[in-house]
């Protein structure tokens, strides 16, 4: 019986050492994501069409430290349950903001987003999809709005495609999202890539468009 307990306690210290370790080395591979993918990741970007980061930009980790804003459904997660969804095996969204610290009236672009994945099975870590966002004063009640993303690898497996989006909104009047995340989810279930309202060529376009008249 004694042999039985000590074997049992033996088996339970070498999960927990593997399991601290793997959850820590995964956390550290994390920053090395962050690293690969930010300034060091600018060649690429330039090579698919999307906007280079500048050094001037505001930046944020979004990593699992900060856990309660990564997914709306962590917000009221406890330490059982973060780390129950962490050792689940499955993929955890973190990520990458920048911001244009210099926000002028010409100023086009705003900001960008990077998706990443982040797993306790850290070789698994790597870029979901980025996207670019630009805005611009049509008059005093109006904006424009213009996001390029780009998928490396959506959640359906669908790789290497731009989806595009330009909308104008009056700032007179207030919008409900509930369209737009139901026509979201709908594209996520046909298992099919993402789709906005224009093409990469047209939002290319536009924006020419807009510097051309700043």
């Amino acid at each position: 019986m004694k042999k039985l307990l000590n074997r049992t306690l033996f088996v339970i210290i070498g999960i927990s050492v593997i399991g601290i370790l793997m959850y820590y080395i995964s956390v550290w591979n994390q920053e090395k994501v962050f690293n690969k993918y930010g300034f060091d990741f600018n060649p690429k970007r330039k090579e698919i069409g999307l906007k280079e980061i500048s050094k001037s930009w505001n930046s944020k980790k979004l990593s699992w430290k900060n856990w309660n804003k990564l997914k709306d459904e962590n917000y009221n997660d406890g330490i059982i349950s973060k780390f129950g969804k962490i050792f689940s095996m499955e993929n955890i969204p973190t990520g990458l903001t920048f911001e244009n610290e210099f926000i002028e009236d010409k100023t086009i672009f705003t900001n960008k987003v990077i998706w990443l994945n982040s797993n306790i099975l850290f070789w698994k870590n790597g870029i979901e999809s980025e996207m670019d966002v630009y805005e611009k004063n049509t008059d005093s009640v109006k904006i424009e709005t213009l996001s390029i993303r780009y998928y490396f690898q959506d959640e359906n497996g669908n790789k290497n495609y731009f989806e595009a989006n330009h909308s104008v909104y009056d700032l007179d009047i207030l919008y409900c999202g509930t369209s737009d995340f139901i026509k979201r989810d709908l594209q996520r279930k046909s298992g099919k890539p993402y789709y906005g309202n224009i093409t990469k060529k047209e939002a290319d376009s536009i924006l020419t468009k807009w510097k051309r008249k700043n």
